[in-house]
């Protein structure tokens, strides 16, 4: 009960406290009096004029109309007190000017530039202050940079990087000082990125462009290079049905916020061990089908995306002497594209060359000599490969619950399968339906 008592008679402390701090707060932001430079504001007071000060007359100066009209009128930009006393020299009223520059010729650009948007531009004390709804994030960051460098702001600059080491520039956001950037996004951009990786022989790829694009009539090439997507190719690789041709090595899917990143791998880690005076450590090194990439979604929802894929494999014919371990065989490529909503790319290049001696003999007979070649054969398999990605970008959006399609296994009795009976056969299968769009439904 103590305990029960004592926290209900702090209550109206901390009530009070509270009270108190919203009060201060209301009465600093009472004592501002902002004013844009080369305009005047006028100041209606309720006993005579007797004398003004102000403390700095180079950033804003004074007119009396009457005994009790003050006007105001900015000269640059900046802070200065302003006090006014009546005739028994008691101060009548106490303010902070601020100064800041005219925002008309800023608001006047921003409209120009994006005309479709309701941007709200407004003094705050001495900071600038951005209301309103955009579409996308390039177009809030690009409004804040718009106003900013107008205003002649100093600014920073955040990077987004990407690839190895961090060398390929994605995006660039700028923050400045002195606004506060309240624009909002209306619908945070999601893109789905369907990937095909797949290892296919030389004379494939070189044959590709005139059975992939031989299709359609005369006239159509345009069209085909920018309306084909990852399951026409994987299609002709699965028609062929042979491993010497090529072989789909992953198909991931990824979804990804605008501006954010993601990444898949298939494989494993590799330990390598590092060696100096104070001893041995041990790190790892992935390999296998590894991607990284980056979406960032532009005005007339333009796609820009950075892709850094790599496959690598044990290289065992290099190892290391000391620690017996593999070497990694390694390709892999950093781009950059812009894609409408859609639209895939190829980018295909890295070769591989294998070439392959092989001897067979009949035991002792076959190490006669002159005689011997008799019973042995021996080839050289020449292999050239090629890797080839494909990469098509679609823009998502989030589902409610009663949208999405689920798979519905239904069972089947013994009987059935083995005389291949369904009765529902010819009707249409949702779990068909749901593998083939991948678990998306656009």
């Amino acid at each position: 009960m103590y305990y029960v008592k004592k926290v209900v008679q702090l209550l109206p402390t901390l009530l009070f406290a509270s009270l108190l701090i919203a009060f201060s707060s209301q009465v600093n932001a009472a004592r501002l009096f902002s004013v844009n430079k080369d305009e005047a504001k006028s100041i209606r007071l309720s006993k005579d004029i007797s004398s003004v000060f102000i403390s700095n007359p180079a950033i804003a100066d004074y007119s009396t109309i009457g005994k009790r009209t003050l006007v105001v009128y900015g000269k640059s930009v900046g802070r200065t007190s302003l006090i006014i006393f009546d005739g028994d020299n008691h101060t009548i009223l106490e303010r902070t000017i601020v100064v800041n520059t005219s925002l008309i010729n800023v608001e006047q650009h921003v409209a120009i530039k994006y005309p479709d948007l309701d941007i709200e531009i407004y003094n705050l004390g001495d900071k600038v202050v951005l209301n309103g709804t955009v579409a996308t994030e390039s177009q809030k960051n690009g409004i804040e940079r718009l106003v900013g460098e107008l205003l002649g702001k100093s600014g920073t600059e955040e990077k987004l990087m990407a690839g190895e080491g961090g060398t390929q520039l994605i995006a660039t956001k700028y923050s400045y000082k002195g606004i506060v950037n309240n624009l909002k996004v209306a619908t945070t951009k999601q893109v789905n990125v369907k990937l095909t990786v797949a290892e296919v022989s030389q004379s494939f790829v070189e044959n590709l462009g005139f059975q992939f694009y031989n299709n359609g009539s005369n006239g159509s090439f345009i069209n085909s290079i920018v309306n084909f997507s990852a399951s026409d190719i994987v299609s002709i690789i699965n028609a062929v049905a042979d491993n010497s041709i090529g072989q789909v090595l992953a198909e991931p899917n990824i979804s990804v916020i605008s501006g954010g990143t993601a990444s898949f791998l298939v494989g494993g880690e590799l330990p390598v061990v590092t060696s100096s005076d104070s001893g041995s450590s041990v790190s790892y090194r992935e390999y296998g089908i590894k991607l990284n990439l980056t979406a960032n979604v532009e005005q007339d929802d333009k796609i820009k995306l950075a892709i850094m894929p790599e496959v690598s494999s044990l290289d065992s014919q290099y190892r290391n002497a000391t620690y017996d371990v593999p070497a990694l065989k390694t390709r892999k490529a950093s781009t950059t594209v812009e894609l409408a909503d859609g639209q895939s790319f190829v980018l295909a290049g890295l070769l591989n060359n294998e070439e392959v001696e092989s001897l067979s003999k009949i035991p002792f007979i076959g190490d006669i000599p002159i005689l011997g070649a008799l019973f042995r054969y021996s080839k050289t398999e020449r292999k050239k490969t090629e890797l080839v990605i494909v990469a098509t970008v679609s823009l998502v959006k989030p589902l409610d619950s009663k949208q999405v399609k689920l798979p519905d296994f239904q069972r089947t009795t013994n009987l059935e399968r083995l005389f291949d009976v369904h009765p529902d056969k010819n009707e249409d299968d949702p779990t068909r339906e749901w593998l083939v769009e991948g678990g998306f439904i656009q």
